[in-house]
């Protein structure tokens, strides 16, 4: 940028750039001082220019945006100087947006933690309360302002040592129009994110501390956010040792439920000193509204009477001659557009709908070590299908499939969107599924089980699908909450043209779904492993792949009593999990089966090491020798390790649930056990760490190494590939029409089975899988890994 704008601001340097646009360092000629020039350019994914009265909108909306930035007075946020729009140089109907803003020479907490190890605590409390400060002020409700994008890159620390916070998000959101909030590029770095701005919900102040604590973390342990996120869980705890009391607060603000965590600046700074919290501390969601508009009073002569009927008398005279014809001729087309519609149909049964794509968006965010050039490719590709042009979207998923990049290759929602292109291109109609996992809850889960989908029909695909009809996947993401999940899965039942359902992911998941399913639809769940009971009735249309708890906890059983060891004690987690219930309740049962005994049991929250470690001294003292740890992820994320690592000679036992935190822990080398066996419902060979993948002796190993570069697949992976090897199967068996009915009594039929992983799939007469040889192991941990414990298995 060589030109003076509004004659006034003179770029000097370009200081950044990003989605939006360039941030320049500039000289303001009027006041003759340096500032910050920020050009941003509206976003359409459409490809195409913004019309007039789009650009209008987007324009009021930037106005608003800039002016509540302008208003905000506060010694650590730069002050905006200015705001304006400009055309386009090669575009006079296009325009560009400037911000002017206050100069702060010095360095992000990001450029620091590029120049030195880590932050130590006292200087992470230190930043924290000056940062709160500043949220405390643009929080209040007078102004109401949501930051929206708190990262190390967003607080400049100046040469006094003060710090600034910079780039609020609000009006770059203003400037993506219907941009669905996954493929936002004011998000751009969404590990910083909290679950509810992630899935384009309500945002809070609470959203803003999610933010300001990932960024803290970052500082304590010297690692980017993205090493400290491993599935559904943050590991900072295991890169750094600080005081229980910050560890404490810095949990809470990252709870994953709004409600869960502080719910103002002024609560954390609070529970920073010490002091009790305030009886009350919530605070109401940012809701911006457009102000109304009021009809102007009617108007009244001499007489009383209004003044009104004259004019609508001359309205009507014009309508008749003018408008009616206009208006006909306009329902006229809408009424073809409507027929059109009705005869041609938009391949996605969710079209831009929001958490569903089948194509036309992109649901899981941009992993960071996709270069934007290449992700690129990704993002034209769902815009290509949007628009009805699949050959062209084919095109572009295959050039960014086949890209250098690992993490590109192995992004299984774009294979699936390929596959989905290619049978959208054929004359005959595809055979439709759905898929219903948690993306933002638990993104990484989530990518494990679409690669077992893509898998699946990828090969289908490429084999001239089945009777010439290719395998169609929908996806639809949903929060693990009992409302979300209900409303996902009746607008899925609800269309006729999707056969099956593969999925939710968890038991307490697929318990809410159940109801919807009945009668109605077949769902397959890869990963629910509660045992069937009046506890936990999922009906008949429900079928699962994963062997249920009575199956594993005997395996675990057995490997105890083959150690001579009888006195076991249970810490669980009371909250309601139906999996961890039945878990309990099957262990107890066949441990008594077996003449042995359970001293102890204890229940631990999801936060609480100190009560954790205080059960783990209770079972030491009734002499336990066995420790069976029954928890969710999220709780094993934080006591599972503590509790292993005090455990002393004792031995650990427990479910899949623990299975990704112990592994992040031995990948890192913070935790040696040897006295520790996991149960799961399948395990990678262990010869598949090889520089080749011919070099693999499994044949879904093999094809998963081909096929994303790597034969390093997770349980969850192979389970949702046999789920949906069974939902193929049964379309394989159905005679006659292609229909839900004829699709459940396929799978129902006593004689059904279909090839799995590790052994074939056979369902009882609950609809479970029947547990035959190859189904559940038990894994123990050697040179800092996990193996399969071959003794266990004979």
């Amino acid at each position: 940028m060589d030109l003076i704008l509004k004659t006034r601001y003179l770029p000097l340097e370009q200081i950044g750039w990003g989605g939006f646009g360039k941030t320049f360092r500039a000289w303001d000629a009027h006041l003759e001082q340096q500032c910050v020039v920020k050009q941003l350019q509206p976003r359409n994914t459409s490809g195409n220019p913004f019309s007039p009265s789009e650009l209008e909108s987007i324009e009021r909306l930037f106005e608003r945006e800039a002016k509540t930035l302008r208003d905000l007075r506060h010694e650590q946020i730069p002050q905006l100087y200015d705001y304006f729009e400009l055309p386009t140089p090669s575009d006079s109907q296009q325009e560009l947006f400037y911000l002017v803003q206050e100069y702060i020479q010095g360095k992000t907490l990001a450029q620091e933690l590029n120049t030195r190890d880590k932050f130590s605590e006292d200087e992470v409390v230190r930043d924290l309360r000056e940062i709160l400060n500043v949220l405390n002020y643009i929080h209040e409700l007078r102004r109401r302002v949501i930051h929206r994008d708190i990262k190390p890159s967003n607080i400049i620390r100046d040469e006094n040592g003060k710090l600034y916070l910079i780039d609020f998000g609000a009006v770059k959101r203003e400037l993506e129009p219907g941009v669905p909030v996954e493929q936002s590029m004011a998000i751009r770095t969404p590990i910083f994110a909290p679950p509810e701005q992630l899935s384009g919900g309500e945002i809070f102040p609470c959203s803003d501390l999610y933010s300001l604590a990932v960024t803290c973390v970052c500082l304590l342990t010297g690692k980017s956010a993205n090493d400290l996120w491993r599935e559904n869980r943050w590991i900072w705890k295991q890169h750094t040792s600080l005081s229980d009391h910050l560890a404490g607060i810095l949990d809470r603000m990252l709870s994953y439920q709004p409600e869960d965590r502080f719910q103002s600046a002024q609560d954390v700074i609070a529970a920073l000193s010490g002091q009790p919290l305030p009886g009350s501390n919530s605070i109401s969601p940012i809701i911006r509204q457009p102000p109304g508009r009021k009809n102007p009073p009617p108007e009244v002569n001499s007489t009383g009477t209004t003044t009104r009927e004259p004019r609508t008398s001359r309205f009507e005279r014009l309508t008749r001659r003018v408008f009616l014809p206009v208006v006909l001729v306009l329902v006229g087309s809408a009424i073809a557009l409507f027929i059109n519609s009705l005869l041609h149909p938009p391949i996605c049964d969710f079209q831009n709908q929001s958490g569903f794509s089948c194509g036309e968006q992109i649901l899981i965010p941009q992993n960071p070590n996709i270069t934007d050039e290449i992700f690129a490719n990704k993002e034209k590709g769902t815009s290509a299908f949007k628009q009805g042009n699949f050959n062209q979207a084919i095109g572009y998923f295959q050039k960014y499939l086949n890209s250098n990049e690992l993490d590109a290759k192995n992004d299984p929602e774009a294979r699936i969107y390929l596959n989905n292109a290619k049978a959208a291109i054929l004359k005959n109609d595809p055979l439709k599924i759905a898929v219903t996992i948690p993306i933002y809850s638990l993104s990484g889960t989530a990518e494990q089980m679409l690669r077992g989908i893509a898998h699946v029909q990828d090969n289908i695909n490429n084999q001239q699908g089945i009777n010439k009809k290719l395998l169609f996947i929908e996806i639809a993401n949903y929060f693990s909450e009992k409302t979300k999940i209900q409303e996902v899965t009746n607008a899925i039942v609800h269309k006729d043209k999707i056969l099956g359902v593969i999925g939710p992911y968890r038991s307490n998941d697929i318990l809410e779904a159940a109801q919807y399913f009945k009668n109605k639809i077949v769902a397959i769940s890869p990963t629910s492993n509660a045992t069937r009971g009046s506890e936990f009735p999922l009906g008949d249309y429900v079928f699962r792949t994963a062997v249920d708890n009575s199956i594993l906890v005997e395996k675990l059983v057995k490997y105890m009593l083959s150690q001579k060891l009888q006195k076991a004690a249970i810490l669980y987690e009371p909250n309601g999990e139906k999996f961890v219930a039945s878990f309990i309740q099957q262990f107890q049962k066949i441990l008594k089966e077996k003449q042995g005994q359970v001293v102890k049991k204890c229940p631990v929250t999801k936060n609480s090491t100190d009560e954790a470690l205080n059960c783990l001294q209770q079972a030491k003292q009734q002499r336990a020798e066995v420790i069976v740890l029954a928890f969710s992820d999220k709780v094993a994320q934080n006591v599972a390790i503590p509790i292993i690592q005090h455990s002393e000679n004792l031995t650990i036992l427990g479910s899949d649930t623990l299975y990704q935190t112990v592994g992040d822990a031995i990948k890192n080398k913070t935790l040696q056990v040897d006295k520790l066996r996991i149960a799961v419902p399948w395990h990678r060979s262990s010869g598949t760490n090889v520089t080749k993948c011919d070099d693999i002796k499994s044949n879904f190993e093999k094809e998963s190494c081909n096929l994303w570069g790597t034969g390093d697949v997770s349980w969850e992976t192979a389970a949702s590939y046999d789920a949906t090897a069974a939902m193929v199967k049964g379309l394989r068996d159905i005679k006659g029409d292609y229909n839900r009915q004829n699709l459940y009594e396929a799978l129902n039929n006593p004689k059904f089975f279909a090839d799995g992983v590790a052994a074939k799939i056979e369902f009882n007469d609950k609809g479970d899988r029947k547990p035959l040889p190859g189904i559940g192991v038990l894994v123990k941990v050697e040179n800092n890994r996990f193996v399969i414990d071959e003794q266990s298995q004979q």
